[in-house]
């Protein structure tokens, strides 16, 4: 029968003679289990994701793996910042009752996220605008036209869509990170692993 119990782990015991020295910072508790007789430490590891070496037939090609990194790197935290907004607004709007409170907070928090973010945003480049819109749907797993159609209606969503459209883009962009976003989404998740 497995037990679960705390397994303290003295590292400073095992590499010292002098057990009077033991540093507390040093010490670590651990959930264990005990399986045939045995004490087994019991850790969870975050996933690790292996990509294989990129090859690039030129220095061209290289290059513009670099300016995509670049770029990545530069929008991925607006992609965060607006999922973690998003999620205030969804939360904020289940306790309206009225739909012109509603309206009201939402015009608030669009006044208040543009006076944070325009200037930075109006310097993007139209590149890191398209990986912007991308990333906002692998973040939100909705376009950028649906969360402005759902927060400030048909009318303001085809608006955008039409201003995006002078730029060669879509808000009604979808990620894929199997296919055409593969490369991006490798990326992301170095970024997210601390190895980028």
């Amino acid at each position: 029968m497995n037990y679960i119990f705390s397994l303290f782990l003295f590292f400073g015991l095992f590499f010292s003679s002098n057990a009077q020295n033991v540093n507390v910072s040093s010490v670590y508790v651990l959930p264990a289990i005990v399986v045939d007789g045995d004490t087994l430490a019991v850790v969870q590891l975050d996933k690790v994701y292996i990509f294989p070496p990129l090859q690039f037939d030129n220095h061209d090609e290289y290059l513009r793996y670099r300016r995509l990194v670049r770029d990545v790197k530069k929008v991925y935290p607006y992609s965060l910042i607006a999922r973690r907004t998003m999620i205030e607004i969804q939360l904020e709007l289940q306790n309206k009752s009225k739909k012109r409170d509603e309206k009201k907070y939402v015009k608030e928090r669009q006044e208040e996220l543009m006076e944070m973010y325009a200037e930075e945003l109006k310097k993007l480049t139209i590149r890191q605008g398209q990986i912007l819109i991308k990333l906002v749907d692998r973040e939100l797993d909705q376009s950028s036209y649906d969360v402005i159609k759902d927060l400030r209606g048909g009318v303001s969503a085809f608006m955008w869509q039409q201003v995006a459209r002078l730029f060669g883009e879509s808000l009604k962009a979808e990620y894929d990170p199997i296919g055409e976003d593969a490369l991006i989404e490798r990326i992301v998740t170095m970024i997210e692993q601390g190895r980028l």
